[in-house]
């Protein structure tokens, strides 16, 4: 389902849009934006998924966070005069459209719903950056891993949670995968989760868990 913000983006500006915007078909694996590049835009997915990556000395591939259709990036730093923080990966064919700093002001003097929508994309993602770090300040793995879960039950208002991988789930609470696969498992075995698949996990006893 296309969020609020998504709609408005496209349901009301369709002149500002061909003037300042445009569509980009990135193949699986070629990278999009780099950090040697001006973030001089917002984007978003149109279809497909990316990943936001940053690469170790050896080449090794550290994968902070994925972006899948609908969602959008570059709002918070649009205006920073800064270059992109990370390498943004293509994970799968996928298709962007991108509007310039320059479409963004014309949208937010001519739209004040848009202004409002945006701003509250950025609020939404400061708040998430904001729990993540309450999350990492814990010292106990399988205590984080609660606190995650709890954070998604709220976020997706279903007892039914969905998580991008373990990978993802490590990443966000400072951890490795294995470690995480393991945490999981005890949780089920203790009777708080039940492990539905492997991008699912149901939450059995969510009181107990607070």
């Amino acid at each position: 389902m296309r969020s609020e913000f998504f709609q408005n983006v496209f349901g009301e500006n369709s002149e500002i849009l061909k003037k300042y915007g445009r569509t980009l078909k990135i193949k699986k694996n070629h990278v999009l934006h780099s950090p040697n590049e001006k973030l001089e835009q917002i984007s978003i997915i149109l279809s497909g998924k990316l990943k936001v990556v940053k690469y170790a000395p050896d080449g090794n591939e550290q994968v902070l966070k994925y972006l899948k259709e609908n969602e959008s990036f570059g709002e918070g730093l649009i205006f920073s005069d800064e270059n992109y923080p990370s390498y943004i990966v293509a994970e799968k064919d996928s298709e962007v459209f991108e509007i310039s700093k320059e479409g963004v002001l014309k949208l937010f003097k001519e739209n004040e719903t848009f202004l409002i929508l945006y701003l509250n994309e950025i609020s939404k993602k400061l708040l998430n950056l904001s729990n993540i770090v309450d999350i990492l300040i814990i010292k106990s793995i399988k205590e984080r891993l609660i606190r995650y879960f709890l954070l998604l039950h709220k976020q997706q208002k279903s007892d039914i949670i969905y998580f991008k991988s373990k990978q993802q789930i490590a990443n966000d609470i400072g951890s490795v995968r294995e470690v995480v696969s393991k945490k999981i498992k005890e949780l089920e075995n203790e009777g708080y989760i039940k492990i539905i698949d492997r991008n699912h996990v149901k939450l059995l006893n969510i009181k107990s868990l607070k």
